[in-house]
């Protein structure tokens, strides 16, 4: 089966990867000065993903949107957790 390579694809597995393992990293009792661990642990799933779309398989679309999530994600924890 083909995958068509599209940015909103690319956003929505951006977004999904994120999510589950940031749902898996909840889980985890974390300590005060720890607290922005979980989120920016989180986006590892979406780096590893991006970087496979975009060298091994060739969908720079999909590649741009997951890269898309991860960088407003990223400023977005870096900014709003002091």
């Amino acid at each position: 089966m083909k995958i068509k390579d599209s940015f909103w694809i690319g956003l929505l597995a951006g977004a999904a990867s994120f999510g589950l393992f940031f749902l898996l990293l909840s889980l985890i009792p974390w300590a005060e000065p720890y607290r922005r661990a979980p989120f920016l642990l989180a986006f590892i799933p979406g780096i590893i993903l991006f970087r496979m779309l975009l060298v091994k398989w060739k969908y720079d679309l999909m590649g741009r949107g997951i890269l898309a999530v991860t960088v407003v994600g990223m400023l977005l924890v870096f900014f709003l957790f002091k």
